[in-house]
């Protein structure tokens, strides 16, 4: 049993990966400081989901070293993985809404194609 729980959950753990694809060279309309936000929020938005599969991996432990554990010792330890495996959860989806904050606010929204500066009238390439 204990083997089937662990092989479907590297299954499903490996499933965020397949979406991951699909995010490739979104950041070669940007030049200059916009472009290293770009690939600052590309690398986040790939490392990202990894981390939330292991924060929520290192819950569900906690939550089977809880539920199995014999002593208060156990029981301790496994209560611990569980407030430490939510704290992080909050910890990452805050860091990940803070990219998506900074992104839409500088419109690093990568379907613009860029930043649209403001240029004068008549100047060329306005």
């Amino acid at each position: 049993m204990k083997k089937r729980l662990i092989v479907l959950s590297s299954v499903l753990s490996l499933v965020p990966f397949l979406a991951l694809a699909q995010n490739a060279g979104l950041c070669t309309y940007q030049t200059g400081i916009q472009a290293v936000i770009c690939k600052i929020g590309e690398i986040l938005n790939t490392i990202i989901p990894i981390l939330i599969v292991l924060g929520v991996v290192y819950f569900v432990w906690g939550v089977i070293t809880y539920m199995i554990g014999a002593d208060e010792e156990a029981k301790k330890k496994g209560r611990d993985k569980i407030i430490y495996g939510i704290i992080g959860l909050v910890v990452i989806v805050g860091m990940w809404g803070l990219v998506k904050i900074v992104t839409s606010t500088f419109q690093l929204n990568n379907s613009t194609g860029g930043i649209v500066t403001p240029c004068v009238p008549g100047t060329p390439g306005c």
